[in-house]
């Protein structure tokens, strides 16, 4: 599934990808990429910095 609404993505989904700019910034669990991403663009994007 493709979204663009992050709490459907964290609900239904068990994997998670991010993409920027149609590069593959980070995939993970779902829970790992909400809770903790490894990547700062990630982190950015979740907590509303940019996007």
């Amino acid at each position: 599934m493709v979204t663009h609404n992050m709490q459907q993505a964290s609900r239904i989904s068990d994997t998670t990808s991010f993409f920027l700019s149609g590069n593959l910034v980070e995939s993970n669990k779902t829970k790992k990429i909400f809770l903790n991403p490894d990547k700062e663009q990630t982190a950015d994007y979740l907590s509303g910095k940019f996007g």
